[in-house]
């Protein structure tokens, strides 16, 4: 899914369902302290590592690691 059939799908519910918590179904488990927000900076991945990271927090060269999302892209993340 992308943000433009994210937001069709919100813009097709009435304001019923537009008050309730959003909550991400998973196989065992629901999620439903979600979060969402734009980066602020640049985040990376290294070659071995699963986790991506901001900018600010990379432990190595940049030229080393591989873009994974940009400045500015949306967002939802967990709020734990």
């Amino acid at each position: 899914m992308n943000w433009k059939t994210l937001k069709e799908f919100c813009n097709s519910l009435d304001e019923k369902h537009l008050e309730k918590k959003v909550i991400l179904w998973r196989e065992a488990e629901a999620i439903s302290d979600i979060e969402a927000m734009q980066l602020e900076e640049d985040h990376y991945i290294g070659e071995d590592e699963e986790a991506c990271y901001p900018e600010s927090e990379a432990q190595e060269p940049i030229e080393n690691l591989r873009k994974a999302y940009d400045k500015g892209d949306p967002i939802l993340w967990e709020d734990f």
